[in-house]
């Protein structure tokens, strides 16, 4: 464990267990210890913060688990409701098929299938319903770990080459902050005595990013028969994806410092108007040196036959097919079914979600530090 400032592990843990009274004498919202025998943290959001790909013990939520389990030396009850897809809130496409058929926005889905609903907002309202079924109070709760933001522009949205760098620019204002700043505001006032952390996004491409590999990604992405891939993926081909390859860097770079300077401002403009630590924003520790198809990349890449190396894969396979087969049958919902199974590229692999708890941990010691000095 790291120093921290001069203070000792032993003194450390000491400081976390009281930090319950500091923050009641400060009025401050967060505390590491509101019950004296346990710890509630929820964890809401779409695929980054879900692990998509990723065993249970890889995911960076459950890394955290463990970390604030052992420094606190008390249960960590972990409540998960992120999944693959989610948006901030419902898109007014989604609002009207869910309507038209009758069904609900707290339907729930097997979290690897990328699905908008629950959205963010239904998540953190079905959260407080559960918690009160257990007989828990919502201002019980200690941490809400979230992502949110890029499902509501798409991945496709924000790389693709042909678009408007001014649209994304405003896309990323209204999502990453107008959007999250509702969402986080809303939140607040339903669990009131909670540290809410959110997790920035990473650059998806980069100048080091394979041309090759990623073309071949971007045909499986379109289901483009594999027999016909020499005849697109080639030597005569390349040297037209490299210049769509750069315009999508291009927009990958904006992606990550617009998303990181407007989320920050999220947080900020919620901590201004409460007047207290409510959130903190822990940026990505993924650099271009780790985006897709890089030397040192941390995120799945396409494997051979279209096979993506992560824990889920074949599942997907099977529940993306049912699922999303039925939500187009039953209300009409229109989604790549193979862009379904291969959604695990371009997200942390195991080594990318330990950096990750790495900068949570990180923040959460500083702000525990600040509170000791």
């Amino acid at each position: 464990m790291a120093n921290m400032s001069n203070y000792s592990r032993r003194q450390f843990l000491k400081s976390l267990g009281a930090i319950a009274a500091l923050f009641v004498a400060n009025q401050t919202p967060f505390s590491f210890a509101q019950n004296v025998d346990n710890f509630e943290m929820l964890v809401v959001g779409d695929s980054l913060i879900w692990g998509q790909g990723l065993e249970e013990k890889d995911k960076f939520y459950t890394l955290t688990k463990n970390w604030l389990q052992s420094e606190l030396k008390k249960e960590v009850n972990l409540k998960v409701k992120a999944h693959s897809g989610a948006t901030i809130f419902l898109h007014e496409n989604e609002e009207k098929l869910l309507k038209k058929a009758d069904r609900s926005e707290k339907e729930e889905f097997y979290p690897e299938v990328n699905v908008a609903f629950p959205t963010l907002k239904t998540q953190i309202e079905m959260a407080k319903d559960e918690y009160e079924k257990e007989g828990k109070r919502a201002d019980e709760v200690d941490l809400i770990m979230l992502t949110g933001g890029i499902v509501d522009i798409t991945v496709a949205g924000v790389l693709n080459p042909l678009g408007d760098e001014k649209k994304l620019k405003k896309q990323i204002v209204q999502y990453c902050n107008e959007d999250m700043f509702r969402f986080l505001d809303e939140s607040a006032k339903i669990f009131p005595n909670a540290l809410f952390v959110v997790v920035g996004y990473f650059p998806i491409f980069s100048k080091k990013t394979d041309t090759a590999k990623s073309f071949n990604a971007a045909l499986e992405a379109f289901s483009i028969p594999r027999p016909l891939k020499p005849l697109t993926n080639n030597i005569l081909t390349r040297p037209f994806f490299r210049i769509v390859k750069t315009k999508a860097i291009n927009r990958s770079k904006v992606w990550f410092e617009d998303s990181n300077r407007e989320l920050q401002t999220a947080v900020t403009r919620l901590n201004e108007k409460t007047g207290k630590q409510k959130a903190v924003f822990v940026k990505s520790p993924l650099t271009e040196e780790n985006a897709l198809d890089t030397p040192n990349t941390l995120l799945f890449k396409m494997g051979k036959k279209g096979r993506i190396n992560d824990y889920f894969y074949d599942k997907r396979l099977t529940e993306c097919k049912e699922i999303l087969g039925g939500l187009r049958k039953s209300i009409g919902l229109k989604q790549s079914i193979r862009q379904c199974e291969i959604a695990a590229i371009g997200h942390p692999t195991p080594e990318g979600s330990k950096a990750y708890a790495k900068a949570i941990e990180s923040v959460l010691k500083n702000i525990a530090n600040q509170l000791i000095q």
